[in-house]
């Protein structure tokens, strides 16, 4: 492998056993039955027990040891969410990790820029470790909706949230397989900021606390004042302009799966799946719809996934692409070594 060859060296998840059940979920809810119904997951992972950073520690110590690498030689430490980490509010879950994984020497930093993430975080892992012989960066990604006010089911349009974590190791410089980063491309909307953002600032008061968790109303007054077209062209521009960077040529035929965000099938099929070939067929919504939407780690998870049970051979390419709050899309191309 080139000096210059970025590679994801190592995957690693935690998805909770328990799995709730989407058809059992909706009878409980009163008016929002059939919206359950409609997003067409089957089930989604819940866990009761460990907390986010938990779970990371899980899915980090899979990454190292799937990419041979001992935590002593990682440069940088990343973790991202998009929920609460259950601990002090000024608590560092990097700094916990880096502590945990006995990595003083790497450098931490904890993100939260919504489900895109852990893809803005490997897109940043890549421009690091550009130029370098030799350097590692872990990058994970962890959420546990159980525990708080937020309801999996009913706080957002058209998605139900899964509790778990999801990490991966980039490397260059080193001779143990992976996937090649090929390309990356992001777009950013900073436009679209108001999709998450409430009508004033408010203070932090317990009988708030729901309010903050209803990402349903906030969407509703931005799509009310500017249009309910509005994200959809959005994300179908941003997803047109990803496709053209990445594959130039229109299609690819070693292209043997694209995994999306784990939104609900009415929003895949709507804004993500008619902008690639083959794009519903290409898809990991087999999987998605299992786990649901979990939070940033979709990709990796997904990525994970499709290591552990589908026969991918040498020359093999997997296209990741990750959207989140902001609003931003990331886009990755990978090469099976």
């Amino acid at each position: 492998m080139s000096p210059g060859t970025i590679t994801i060296t190592g995957t690693g998840s935690y998805l909770p056993a328990t799995r709730l059940d989407i058809a059992d979920a909706a009878t409980r809810y009163n008016g929002d039955g059939d919206r359950i119904r409609e997003t067409g997951y089957a089930t989604v992972c819940a866990e009761d027990t460990l907390y986010p950073a938990d779970m990371a520690l899980v899915s980090a110590r899979k990454a190292l040891d799937a990419a041979h690498l001992e935590p002593g030689r990682l440069d940088l430490l990343v973790v991202t969410a998009i929920h609460r980490h259950g601990h002090k509010r000024l608590w560092s879950p990097a700094s916990w990790l880096q502590s945990q994984l006995g990595c003083a020497q790497a450098l931490p930093l904890t993100v939260n820029q919504g489900c895109n993430g852990q893809m803005l975080a490997l897109d940043l892992a890549a421009g690091f470790l550009q130029g370098k012989r030799q350097g590692n960066v872990l990058v994970v990604a962890a959420d546990q909706f159980a525990s708080s006010g937020f309801d999996r089911f009913t706080a957002d349009y058209g998605i139900v949230y899964g509790d778990a974590a999801a990490a991966a190791v980039l490397s260059t410089g080193h001779d143990t397989g992976g996937w090649r980063v090929l390309a990356r491309h992001t777009v950013s909307a900073p436009e679209l900021e108001g999709l998450h953002r409430g009508d004033a600032p408010a203070p932090e008061r317990p009988e708030l606390l729901a309010a903050e968790h209803d990402v349903r109303a906030a969407k509703k007054r931005f799509l009310t004042a500017h249009g309910k077209d509005r994200l959809r062209d959005s994300t179908r521009a941003a997803v047109r302009e990803i496709r053209t960077a990445l594959l130039p040529d229109g299609d690819d035929p070693r292209l043997r799966r694209i995994v999306y965000p784990n939104l609900g099938l009415p929003l895949l099929t709507e804004n993500y799946f008619p902008e690639f070939p083959g794009g519903a067929e290409r898809s990991l919504w087999d999987f998605g719809r299992t786990v649901g939407h979990l939070g940033s780690g979709d990709q990796i998870a997904g990525l994970d996934h499709l290591a552990a049970h589908t026969h991918l051979t040498t020359g093999d390419r997997v296209l990741l692409l990750g959207a989140g709050a902001g609003f931003t899309w990331t886009g990755a191309l990978l090469e099976r070594d």
